[in-house]
This record gives structure tokens, C-alpha cells and sequence, in this order.
């Protein structure tokens, strides 16, 4: 493959995310100057994703967005892997049993994002839908990830990170390091109202047969947190989790 067909590759994916990233449909001068090309290169690549059918144009607006289909690539992604299908399986079991929302997350780009959730309508939580994402250093997920990095990846993230408080009104690297050796030796990390006010969630990492890393995340509000943060209910999840692939019947 010569460099000009690398370069169309990297320009299609880039848009995609441009468009994934950006709420609302986008013209394609918006699109060329986000992409850093010209207007007929940003038009040809869009011409290509909508002949695919991922790509649709607002024949009143004359802009671009990105179509349903798209969804269908996580799904499928979703649907081959067994370790993610018995994390699921567990993720509803959990949710049930314990009357509390579950998500699945990983980490991409830096952030913890959601690949599957069980939500509790009645419950005040975070409103993630699938693909949302959300700073790894404040989620009780992205820390549950964190914690399983080598020294040398997790130097990696920290010099490739912007790190600034939400709910919480200083975040201190030497803060966070001390978090993650804790999480170590408990084997869950915990994020209390320290991304949205009113939350607290519990997440447990998970390592896949193929060694990817996954955070198994309970999420309630935080006058409920007491219900679940405690040492026998943590002992049970924990046993469910390290052993999801066996327990899912025992839940």
C-alpha cells in the first residue's frame, strides 16, 4: 500500500471520529478544516462513507452525519467476544441482585469508556450510553484499569494527560498513585462524587483470556452506597467477578 492510500485511510478513520466526536451534523467546510484538508478531499471522503452507507447528507441543511449503521460495529465487536458476553451476562445478573446500574467499560484515548450498560431508571446515575467516555482519572472504572498498567504504560498515560478536578477541588498526581496502590491491594476502586455530584460507583477489573483489561462497574447514588459498600456484599462481587466465567449460575 503506497503512502497516498495510507493517507486516505487515516483521513477516513479521522473523520469518522471528527463526526463521532461532535454533536449535530457538520458541513463540509467544517469538516475539511477539522480534517486539515481541502473541501474536495473532505467531499470525497465523505462520498466514499456515504456510498457505504455510514454517512448520510441533510438534503435540507446540506450537511453530514453519521448513520445508524456505525452501531451495528460495536454490536458485532460486542457479540464475538465470549469473555464480553459472559461479562454481560454477569453485568444483568449483578444488576438484578443488587437493584443497582452496571457498566462495562475499557479505556480508549485516555478515557474510560462505556461498551455496555444495565441501567436502573429510578436510579440517579450517570446517564452513559454506549461509546460515551469519560476522564479515566476520576472514574472509579478508568482507575479500576489504571491500577492494572505497567509502571511504564502508566507513565505513558500520566505525560499524555491534562488532568483537571471536577467535583473534587484538587487532583494531584501523587493523589491519584496513592489511589491506584490501593486499588492493587483491594482489588476495586471506588469514585465518589468525584465526576458528577451525587454518585458513587464501585468497579472491579477484569482481565479477558486475551488479556484485555475491562473495569466491571456498579453505579448507584451516593445515599445508597452504604447498601453495597460493604465488606460482605464486596467479598461476594468480587468472588463473582474474579471467577465470572464459572459463577454465572451461582449469582
Amino acid at each position: 500500500m503506497n503512502r497516498d492510500s495510507i493517507d486516505t485511510v487515516e483521513k477516513t478513520i479521522k473523520l469518522i471520529e471528527i463526526m463521532t466526536s461532535h454533536t449535530g451534523d457538520l458541513t463540509v467546510t467544517q469538516i475539511a478544516e477539522l480534517l486539515d484538508c481541502s473541501v474536495s478531499s473532505a467531499n470525497r471522503f465523505l462520498q466514499t462513507l456515504q456510498s457505504l452507507g455510514y454517512v448520510e447528507k441533510n438534503i435540507r441543511t446540506k450537511r453530514y452525519e453519521l448513520t445508524y449503521k456505525t452501531n451495528r460495529l460495536s454490536y458485532v465487536n460486542l457479540k464475538k467476544s465470549q469473555d464480553i458476553q459472559n461479562l454481560i451476562s454477569l453485568a444483568n445478573a449483578v444488576s438484578q441482585k443488587y437493584d443497582v446500574s452496571v457498566n462495562i467499560n475499557t479505556i480508549a484515548d485516555g478515557s474510560s469508556m462505556c461498551i455496555y450498560r444495565v441501567s436502573k431508571d429510578y436510579n440517579k446515575d450517570l446517564d452513559f450510553m454506549t461509546g460515551q467516555a469519560a476522564p479515566a482519572y476520576c472514574t472509579s472504572s478508568g482507575k479500576a484499569i489504571l491500577s492494572t498498567y505497567s509502571a511504564d504504560r502508566l507513565k505513558e498515560y500520566f505525560e499524555n494527560t491534562v488532568f483537571r478536578s471536577f467535583q473534587r477541588r484538587e487532583l494531584s498526581l501523587a493523589q491519584l498513585e496513592d489511589e491506584l496502590s490501593d486499588i492493587r491491594k483491594n482489588g476495586y476502586a471506588t469514585c465518589d462524587e468525584e465526576y458528577v455530584s451525587g454518585v458513587f460507583s464501585l468497579s472491579f477489573p477484569v482481565e479477558s483470556r486475551s488479556g484485555a483489561v475491562f473495569a466491571f462497574t456498579l453505579i448507584m447514588p451516593t445515599r445508597n452506597r452504604k447498601r453495597i459498600f460493604n465488606k460482605p456484599v464486596l467479598t461476594e462481587i468480587l468472588r463473582y467477578v474474579s471467577s465470572y466465567d464459572s459463577m454465572l449460575s451461582d449469582v
